[in-house]
């Protein structure tokens, strides 16, 4: 199922909002996640890229929400 980047970005935003408390109290505020949507599935960087490598090797074809923990910041095709 294609999802489009507008689809992305709003479940990634309620995904990244439900689970924010617990990302900021376990990880630094400059450390991203990178979010797949449709698992809600999670992983955690000190980068973009680094957060990114992580989804991709477990979700390889899929596209991510990326956001820094304590903000929003945009999707990774």
């Amino acid at each position: 199922m294609n999802i489009s980047p507008r689809e992305i970005v709003e479940k990634g935003k309620m995904i990244y909002y439900q689970i924010k408390s617990r990302l900021e109290k376990k990880y630094n505020l400059a450390d991203y996640v990178s979010i797949e949507v449709n698992s809600g599935k999670y992983f955690v960087g000190k980068t973009p890229i680094e957060s990114a490598s992580k989804a991709k090797a477990k979700f390889p074809k899929k596209q991510f929400f990326i956001a820094q923990v304590g903000r929003v910041a945009g999707v990774l095709k």
